[in-house]
């Protein structure tokens, strides 16, 4: 499916991409917008995105087809995941 413009990375803005510390081990982990969490390099831990902006995917029927995954994302104050290594 072709990117809505709600989603084209054409559009976004140098501050749609950002960089959080980890909660776990305090390393710098690269953010774009629309992805609700990563893994830690160093850690290995799951870390949501604190700044996450679905945009129009939040209400658009068509939003999880946009993002490759449900656009249910919400902000987390504190971290939830767990060490995955082991």
């Amino acid at each position: 499916m072709a990117n809505c413009p709600g989603q084209d990375m054409r559009y976004w803005k140098p501050e749609d991409i950002f960089d959080v510390r980890c909660p776990y081990c305090d390393t710098s982990i690269e953010f774009w917008k629309d992805e609700p969490m990563r893994l830690c390099r160093t850690c290995r831990n799951e870390v949501r995105n604190p700044r996450i902006d679905l945009g129009c995917a939040k209400w658009c029927k068509f939003g999880g087809q946009c993002l490759g995954h449900p656009a249910t994302g919400q902000p987390a104050d504190e971290p939830v995941a767990k060490n995955r290594r082991g």
